[in-house]
């Protein structure tokens, strides 16, 4: 294996991915504008397909996921797992043909559905799912897994906005962090 930390985070993306969409009969679609608060409630209904949109900006380079290539789910039951309080996931493919998999998530182990709090575990990934022998792609960042909780993902109505720094997985070096960004707003 050419790369721990790329199998990880890519495992660890398409579990989530497959949970996801093996429990999840909506396909509903999201869109993203740039809105952050930290008091929102969640909303209710994962809104119309089609219509949604996520960019993620990584130092100079930037990928988004829109249409039907993107869903998100609100809450555990839109989910289909007690675990996942929030999730934003998308398939999109680069002009030089690889295919990429955007996942941004909230997981609550408690299972209340929590966006924020100690022990609410972030996630943001994007990863070439398309070729996991040689990969084009592979960034993310991680928090309240193995340490703190960093309420990273912010979700004011149907719009989500995350700021982090990422670590790139297609190296063995010292972690390389990367300031990144993602604006997204479902519909």
């Amino acid at each position: 294996m050419p790369n721990s930390k790329l199998l990880m985070g890519g495992l660890l993306a398409v579990g989530l991915v497959v949970s996801f969409a093996c429990s999840n009969s909506d396909s509903s679609a999201t869109t993203a504008e740039p809105l952050v608060s930290e008091t929102s409630d969640p909303p209710t209904g994962a809104g119309d397909s089609g219509s949604g949109s996520a960019t993620l900006t990584i130092g100079s380079e930037s990928w988004t996921v829109s249409g039907v290539f993107l869903s998100c789910a609100f809450s555990p039951e839109e989910a289909g797992n007690a675990g996942v309080s929030f999730s934003m996931s998308g398939v999109t493919e680069t002009e030089e043909g690889a295919r990429l998999q955007l996942d941004a998530t909230i997981q609550d182990p408690e299972e209340q559905g929590r966006y924020q709090g100690q022990g609410v575990i972030h996630s943001i990934s994007i990863d070439d799912v398309g070729n996991f022998e040689n990969p084009a792609v592979g960034w993310s960042v991680l928090t309240g897994a193995f340490g703190p909780s960093v309420d990273l993902i912010q979700v004011d109505g149907k719009s989500v906005t995350a700021e982090a720094m990422f670590d790139n997985q297609l190296t063995d070096a010292v972690v390389e962090k990367t300031p990144g960004t993602l604006k997204g707003t479902c519909p």
